[in-house]
């Protein structure tokens, strides 16, 4: 009964799908639907910034557990992972006309798509917030570098209060200060490069492992899903562009994860070739206290005040798309979980580990379940085909195994890749 009850549930999604094509017909080819405003560039933009919250500060860490040609190989692999189930994601959003990643799988036939909603809901609160606890975190101790006579309590209000403003804009007007991200995070870039001309000159640059594989190689997987995985995100990105269509974001997102390719390779391996093997789990401690480094710590936290609120938005999107009163529930939630956030990063100040979690995390969440499920019941008669459906089938297992891993082997393990190191 319940198979049947399926089966007429999607007979009807289709039935509807139907209709309203023909109506566009009718129309001239002029859809009913919401238009978004947001140009291919503006998205551009934002994407790159999803790419450069936290995480990016931890992979000279990671890079130092598993060496520069085997790092560069594995950022590689995890954006173009991310890129192909970003693709499946889009492609089922748009067929439905779905634009949230919960209610998406929603639309799975039975019980399967009422427990995927749940559970991805869940994944999707749970992974967004230990990012924006990670943000938090990062701004309070850049601005401890610059007013140490605060405590931490005193910084994480001051925080909150910069944040919340940003979470009311849309994406359009997000463009502005994602590219204030953009180049903040280039000048963190910068004072490494400086920092890496100088000890070159000095001759002071520690030993470092260009190739060679240990178990640290798990923490450098894990940290990038975490820099990368932004499907998320997705959706309610997707439903405010301009003109939209899948192929049009396939373009947005080679662009936009072509140069997360060059950023992401030149920080984990500048970092971690200037600082060694000792280098912290937040590279920004490693920064000289110099004017520059302060100044430059000051502009690390304004990139991840961009991305506060583009991780946040598909945490109060399903209340935003409810019907009735869905404009402030989702503005009462969205104080809510800043205010969570700040207190939290109130008393938790381990940056690396929560990123390493919560990439593990991500990785079966987001780049496995999400997209292998709606690959398998959402993107049309592609699922009928045997290879298709098992290519979905080795994600969820790969991701499944992944994920198991990087909550196990939670260090970089870098004494175990210098004993292993193949070319110095």
């Amino acid at each position: 009964m319940s198979d049947t009850a399926g089966r007429l549930k999607q007979a009807g999604n289709d039935a509807e799908e139907v209709v309203q094509c023909e109506t566009i017909k009718l129309l001239g080819g002029k859809t009913l639907q919401k238009q978004g405003t947001a140009t291919s560039t503006e998205l551009v933009v934002n994407l790159i910034t999803c790419g450069l919250g936290t995480g990016v500060f931890t992979l000279p860490w990671s890079t130092a557990g598993s060496s520069v040609v085997v790092s560069v190989t594995i950022i590689g692999f995890v954006l173009a992972l991310n890129a192909w189930t970003i693709s499946i994601i889009v492609e089922a959003g748009e067929r439905h006309q779905t634009f949230d990643l919960g209610s998406l799988l929603g639309r799975i036939p039975g019980v399967l798509g009422r427990v995927a909603e749940v559970s991805i809901n869940i994944f999707i609160w749970f992974s967004a917030y230990l990012c924006l606890v990670g943000y938090i975190i990062v701004i309070v101790d850049s601005l401890h570098s610059v007013m140490p006579f605060y405590g931490r309590s005193s910084l994480a209000i001051l925080a909150a209060a910069a944040v919340l403003p940003l979470c009311f804009l849309d994406q359009k007007r997000l463009a502005f200060t994602s590219t204030l991200a953009v180049a903040a995070t280039a000048n963190v870039f910068m004072v490494i490069c400086a920092q890496f001309a100088h000890s070159e000159l000095e001759g002071t640059r520690p030993p470092s492992c260009l190739l060679g594989v240990s178990t640290g190689t798990v923490a450098m997987f894990s940290a990038m899903m975490q820099t990368i995985t932004i499907q998320m995100c997705i959706l309610p990105m997707y439903e405010e562009l301009k003109d939209r269509s899948p192929k049009k974001f396939n373009g947005i997102l080679a662009v936009s994860f072509g140069s997360l390719f060059v950023l992401c390779s030149a920080f984990a391996v500048l970092g971690y070739l200037t600082f060694g093997e000792s280098v912290s789990s937040n590279v920004l401690n490693n920064l000289p206290a110099t004017r520059w480094g302060h100044l430059t710590r000051l502009s690390a936290a304004l990139a991840v005040l961009a991305v506060y609120p583009i991780i946040m938005s598909p945490m109060i999107a399903p209340l935003r798309n409810a019907e009735m009163r869905g404009q402030f529930a989702a503005a009462g939630a969205t104080v809510v979980v800043v205010l969570a956030s700040m207190v939290a990063a109130t008393f938790l100040d381990d940056l690396g580990f929560v990123n390493v979690i919560n990439g593990s995390l991500s990785c079966f969440g987001f780049v496995a379940l999400a997209p292998s499920l709606a690959g398998l019941y959402l993107v049309g008669p592609t699922c009928e085909v045997r290879e298709w459906r098992w290519l979905m089938y080795g994600l969820i297992v790969f991701g499944s195994v992944s994920s198991v891993l990087g909550a196990l082997l939670t260090d970089n393990y870098a004494q175990a890749l210098h004993a292993a190191c193949l070319w110095a």
